[in-house]
């Protein structure tokens, strides 16, 4: 092994030793003086960022702690190489962001091999589907799916009888994750501890999103769901997760929330990276942003997928501007909507998950007003309700219409109503249907949705379900980052 290996196995080594007792930098300078040892948080975190520090300084970090004994298990499941520093994995580039110190792989040329068995997945918070159909189609297998809401899990069933989906329980709730113990998981996928590949999930977003009162972990109702998601992980230790939320988690409100799943997690040996990722760049017909939080075993940071679309030449100038090397690809155009909703099959109305939102005369005459990527602004003054005539509490997406030049703004759970965004059909007097909501998610147009008892979807259930999705394409984007990565370990 090379110098640099044995310098990372001491940073991981003190680093893990300190999550394990949530111990910070500054409190290090405080366990540090109280046996005579004078240093200043600087000092450490220099020392401990470099890991050259010299023996003497371990020994005398791990006593003042309390640390007695050291595993050499522990210390056996170190990182392989200094991956920051790698260009390549099997013919892969990386690409590392100075400014954001974020790193990207290229996926534009996969090369998985099929002679391997399929790495395996465990879902929560599955909704309908969205993370899991794109991960299908990066080689994963779906083993356990679980949500708490019946009618995504009727569309789970009804589109992938194959895949398991959590139901059981006497006197509980099927679904709740609250309900459900790690062990569970493992008895139903007849795996161990440590075998599973992969563990994703997006808690509920409402608490931390900017829409929403913004309550954050205080939510009484779904405030502490991560916390069940970082539960999952502990008890089921999959070699690599993948968390998934609002941008809204990223405001200096609700950091202690992804400070405390990064101290978890790194606690766990996972190497952890975290950004901000938008659907648009990886092929959906969406400008959505999304958190994402990528943890792997044993890899130091983490890569995202390198963006396979991009707005035009400038912007993606601009979002190169500070990396390690210029990339080679050259990213396809942004999915726009006019492309994509001419590509939708004739006869889609007949489809029993078809629903539209009845349009009275007023509304329908009030679009007649908007043109593409305008909104209620445009409207005179006789024509709009009481509550926009002042309009300083609305966002400048309500009641907009789309442009056929662009990719959609987000879809949100109710984005058949034009009077919750700019949801009015680029061409036509009407809001979206589901079928154009699920296609502009990047939904396979196979895909059905479904409500529990019921031939067909209800508007407000199929809603939900489409709006609280991961977009397919970006799921399978990361996907295939997470399978290179994790293909560079053996």
């Amino acid at each position: 092994m090379t110098n640099q290996v044995w310098i990372n196995m001491a940073k991981e080594c003190l680093k893990r030793e300190l999550a394990k007792r949530r111990i910070s930098h500054a409190s290090l300078v405080d366990h540090l003086a109280a046996i005579g040892i004078n240093e200043t948080k600087r000092g450490i975190d220099s020392k401990i960022s470099r890991g050259t520090f010299s023996a003497v300084f371990l020994i005398q970090c791990l006593t003042a702690i309390g640390c007695k004994e050291l595993l050499l298990t522990e210390m056996n499941n170190k990182i392989s190489q200094p991956k920051s520093e790698s260009r390549y994995i099997n013919g892969h580039k990386f690409y590392k962001d100075f400014k954001t110190n974020t790193r990207y792989i290229d996926i534009s040329k996969i090369r998985h091999s099929n002679s391997k068995k399929a790495p395996t997945v465990v879902s929560l918070f599955s909704g309908a589907g969205g993370l899991d159909i794109g991960l299908e189609d990066a080689g994963f297998q779906t083993l356990l799916c679980i949500d708490n809401e019946v009618d995504c899990r009727e569309t789970l069933k009804y589109n992938r009888p194959n895949w398991h989906i959590f139901e059981c329980g006497k006197d509980r709730d099927p679904g709740n994750i609250r309900d459900i113990n790690p062990s569970e998981i493992l008895k139903i996928t007849k795996k161990r501890k440590g075998e599973i590949s992969l563990v994703v999930g997006g808690a509920p977003c409402q608490p931390f999103s900017n829409i929403g009162k913004k309550k954050g972990r205080s939510d009484k109702q779904n405030g502490d769901l991560f916390l069940e998601f970082v539960k999952m992980v502990k008890g089921i230790s999959p070699n690599a997760f993948i968390f998934e939320n609002v941008v809204g988690i990223t405001q200096n409100r609700h950091q202690n929330v992804i400070n405390y799943m990064k101290r978890k997690f790194s606690g766990m040996n996972y190497g952890i990276s975290y950004a901000v990722l938008n659907a648009a760049n990886y092929g959906v017909c969406q400008r959505r942003e999304r958190f994402f939080m990528i943890g792997i075993k044993g890899v130091e940071c983490p890569a995202f997928p390198m963006p396979t679309h991009f707005r035009d030449d400038v912007s993606w100038e601009t979002f190169i501007r500070h990396f390690d090397k210029s990339p080679s690809l050259k990213p396809k155009s942004w999915l726009t909507v006019g492309k994509l909703f001419k590509e939708l099959p004739r006869g889609y109305k007949k489809r029993g998950d078809y629903a539209v939102m009845n349009t009275s005369d007023v509304v329908k005459r009030r679009m007649t007003y908007i043109r593409q990527g305008q909104n209620f602004k445009v409207l005179p003054m006789k024509l709009r309700p009481n509550c926009w005539k002042n309009g300083s509490h609305l966002g400048s997406d309500t009641f907009g219409r789309l442009s056929e030049n662009l990719p959609s703004v987000t879809i949100r759970t109710a984005a058949y109503n034009p009077s919750k965004g700019r949801y009015i059909h680029p061409t036509e007097d009407r809001g979206l249907n589901t079928i154009e909501m699920a296609a502009i998610q990047g939904f396979p147009y196979s895909w059905e949705f479904k409500s529990v008892n019921r031939k067909g979807v209800t508007l407000v259930s199929a809603g939900k379900q489409i709006g609280n999705a991961v977009p397919p394409p970006l799921a399978k984007a990361l996907g295939h980052a997470i399978r290179i990565q994790l293909s560079s370990k053996g």
